[in-house]
């Protein structure tokens, strides 16, 4: 017989340790006991095991015989626990939509500037996860991101392939994603794998030489931002409206400007001198991005990125990269729209 100090336990349903002990008592007795007979084999005073009886029987756990005196048996466990658990879970739904309310009472009463309604801090890997695929889900309009390693679950491809699920899903519903790759993202390639299949889901990608942190925002009204940019699975801080989130939103804006699309080249006015594949590297190596990350954004060699290096700087007449761009600026190649040189 195991008892319920061996098990999970039932609390979590609203089963106290006396209903409990009951309750585990007429599932191994396999037919029905009167309440004496419980009180008596389970060793737990009469006035107990009645109340504990009338719990059980409210909850759809146990049936009482139409006899007298009446006896009870247990119902199939396993029906009669889902039962509770999905009722149990449509009574917590309806709690979070009362925490909900209460939440625009503590605004309204509280003052909307209350520092602890603007910030909070999420610790541990688990709760991250848990937070940011909570907003993926909940975005209704957009969601804009900065990735840069190191991750804070590195090429798990379930969480992956979860993430992507996610994003089909809010793209769906007309979620509108941005983001920006780092260029030390698409060094590795299994991101630059997952950012090819963002973009084919729809996503819009740009790329940069280097991010200065990693970030979400979602619908403008929430930002995610890890504590560490080291170490993003340590914790991260929940920033809602606020002038801080101000500021990480035009963060965003400006980087994403300056970034190079991932996409195919659009623009005719682009230099008869270099073909479309030259274009895209003087776009890339104008952002800050190092040839081998310039290589695997392009789907080509080293070498090949190498080639067109060379001929660009040929061709401005340029002694350096950094001088290329600023060249390449000049005579309209590339425009602020595009990227940045600095």
């Amino acid at each position: 017989m195991f008892t319920p100090e061996s098990r999970p336990g039932l609390a979590a349903l609203g089963l106290g340790p006396v209903a409990e002990r009951v309750y585990v008592f007429l599932v191994e007795a396999g037919t029905g006991q009167t309440s004496t007979a419980v009180a008596q084999d389970v060793g737990i005073p009469l006035s107990l095991v009645g109340e504990a009886l009338v719990l059980l029987e409210d909850q759809f756990l146990i049936v009482r015989s139409p006899t007298q005196p009446p006896q009870y048996s247990a119902r199939p466990p396993e029906l009669a626990l889902d039962s509770l658990v999905l009722r149990r879970g449509d009574e917590l739904a309806q709690v979070r939509l009362y925490a909900k309310e209460l939440q625009s009472r503590y605004r309204e009463f509280g003052g909307r500037g209350a520092p602890a309604d603007l910030l909070e801090v999420v610790v541990g890997e688990r709760q991250v996860l848990r937070h940011y695929a909570h907003l993926l889900d909940s975005a209704k309009r957009e969601l804009s991101v900065f990735t840069m390693p190191p991750y804070v679950v590195p090429g798990r491809r379930q969480d992956v392939d979860q993430v992507l699920r996610s994003e089909r899903e809010g793209i769906r519903r007309g979620v509108h994603y941005r983001t920006v790759y780092d260029s030390r993202a698409v060094d590795d390639p299994f991101t630059l794998g997952v950012a090819q299949d963002s973009v084919a889901l729809g996503e819009e990608a740009r790329l940069i030489g280097e991010l200065p942190m990693k970030l979400l925002l979602m619908d403008r009204t929430i930002g995610f931002v890890p504590l560490r940019t080291e170490d993003p699975g340590a914790g991260s801080l929940i920033v809602r409206p606020s002038p801080l989130l101000d500021v990480l939103i035009a963060l965003f804006e400006s980087i994403w400007i300056r970034a190079v699309p991932m996409g195919p080249l659009a623009d005719p006015g682009r230099p008869a001198e270099l073909d479309e594949r030259a274009q895209r590297v003087l776009l890339l190596m104008s952002s800050g991005l190092k040839d081998e990350s310039i290589a695997r954004a392009l789907g080509t060699s080293r070498r090949t990125v190498q080639k067109h290096v060379s001929s660009i700087m040929e061709t401005l007449g340029a002694r350096t990269r950094f001088q290329a761009a600023l060249l390449a600026r000049d005579r309209g190649w590339v425009k602020p729209s595009d990227t940045d040189a600095g």
